[in-house]
């Protein structure tokens, strides 16, 4: 009997040891993916027409700053510039400043400007979608500008996806190691 007591007792102070160092060097947990917010500037460069107080088409040139957060949602500014290329006579048309905020794949659009072309000061509205998008001016003391163009914009970018791990935890490459 003594003897099946002192084996028991050997082998529950193995086990009670090795449970101890179960967690020095073992293997670590998955991580989870999470979202993460990104910002997506571009130069971009399109065509619009316009109808109104002119009636022709622009060259456009701009640059847009926008921030997608983590649940897909836009907030940003653009900047553009336009040339006139038909409807008035040829040179430097509006410069406008815009604030933007949407989704990624489509923004709404309010800003403010300088039309050269009409010599007079303007508000904006407008939407753009990919590679495509539509707008309203106001000359001041001029009348309304409408225009449909195209352009090099694309969809904002998709927020990045990070690994994470739990508290307590230390990602090393693709894995979650306890910290000591």
């Amino acid at each position: 009997m003594k003897k099946i007591v002192r084996t028991s007792l050997v082998l529950a102070s193995h086990a009670i040891a090795l449970t101890a160092y179960a967690g020095d060097g073992g293997e670590g947990m998955a991580p989870t993916t999470a979202k993460k917010g990104r910002n997506d500037n571009s130069i971009y460069a399109g065509i619009n027409w316009n109808f109104g107080v002119r009636n022709g088409a622009t060259a456009v040139l701009g640059y847009r700053d926008a921030r997608v957060k983590s649940n897909g949602n836009v907030d940003g500014w653009k900047v553009e510039a336009t040339w006139v290329l038909s409807g008035a006579p040829m040179g430097f048309g509006e410069l406008r400043a815009k604030y933007l905020k949407g989704e990624r794949d489509v923004q709404g659009e309010v800003g403010l400007g300088f039309s050269a072309a009409h010599e007079a000061f303007l508000i904006n509205g407008g939407v753009q979608g990919p590679y495509a998008n539509g707008g309203v001016d106001y000359l001041f003391n001029k009348g309304w500008l409408a225009s449909i163009g195209v352009n090099t914009l694309n969809k904002v970018k998709k927020p990045k996806e990070v690994l994470t791990c739990p508290p307590g935890f230390t990602l090393d490459v693709d894995t979650c190691i306890a910290d000591d």
